[in-house]
């Protein structure tokens, strides 16, 4: 009798270890749901965000390169060479820099001061190219907002913080899930190695959208490309 007794303690015991394993793989995947979610959500943001910047700040280039129609000749080639111009160094000295990481410089801000220059130097001698006169400098201003979002954008990036949280708590997730949450049969197996797939897709897909202008799921400098066409 007195056996029998210490092995139903014994038993409730584990009983009460296994509940508790339980309770602690769940509320460990709870928090790592969390941090995914939180993680996925801000360079998601943060991407969307550069894309936002980059049409505005294209579209503005577009607009200031066909309000030069409303000018003189002379004055109208200085200001498309000046769009041109700066539109390149973005689309093929810039964006590769985004691409890693690496800070801008001062040439391109240097370039965009040129396009307004380019307006600044005209002096509208009629009502018709005071009012373009003024629509451009309403769009370059708008240019110039949009490029300070494009280069803090191509800055940042998640945290070291959040990384560590990230990949730390993916870890200790399929640890104790592997370790207490999963019987070893083929079918829980088959639920978890499908769980750890998961998991990894989804630390690749945060990874992949934490570089805004670089990797598969970059972004394009093509809205560059396109400010001088249909004109």
């Amino acid at each position: 009798m007195f056996n029998s007794r210490r092995a139903k303690r014994a038993a409730s015991g584990e009983e009460s270890r296994d509940d508790t394993a339980e309770y602690l793989t769940m509320m460990v995947g709870v928090l790592y749901a969390l941090v995914l979610g939180v993680a996925l959500v801000s360079v998601w943001e943060a991407k969307d965000d550069a894309d936002s910047n980059i049409s505005t700040e294209a579209g503005a280039l577009h607009q200031t390169y066909l309000l030069a129609d409303g000018l003189p000749p002379d004055a109208a080639q200085r200001a498309r060479s000046a769009v041109d111009t700066y539109a390149a160094y973005v689309r093929d000295t810039e964006w590769p820099l985004m691409g890693r990481g690496e800070p801008l410089g001062a040439r391109g801000w240097t370039l965009l001061h040129e396009v307004q220059n380019a307006w600044v130097s005209f002096e509208p001698t009629t009502n018709a190219q005071q009012q373009v006169d003024q629509l451009a400098f309403a769009q370059i201003s708008v240019a110039y907002e949009a490029r300070h979002g494009r280069e803090e954008a191509g800055g940042r990036g998640m945290s070291g913080v959040m990384w560590f949280g990230l990949l730390a708590g993916g870890v200790l997730t399929l640890a104790l899930m592997f370790l207490f949450g999963i019987e070893r049969t083929g079918t829980h197996l088959v639920l978890a190695l499908g769980f750890t797939s998961l998991i990894a897709f989804m630390v690749v897909l945060i990874y992949a959208l934490n570089s805004p202008f670089a990797g598969p799921l970059g972004l394009s400098p093509e809205p560059f490309a396109d400010i001088g066409l249909g004109v």
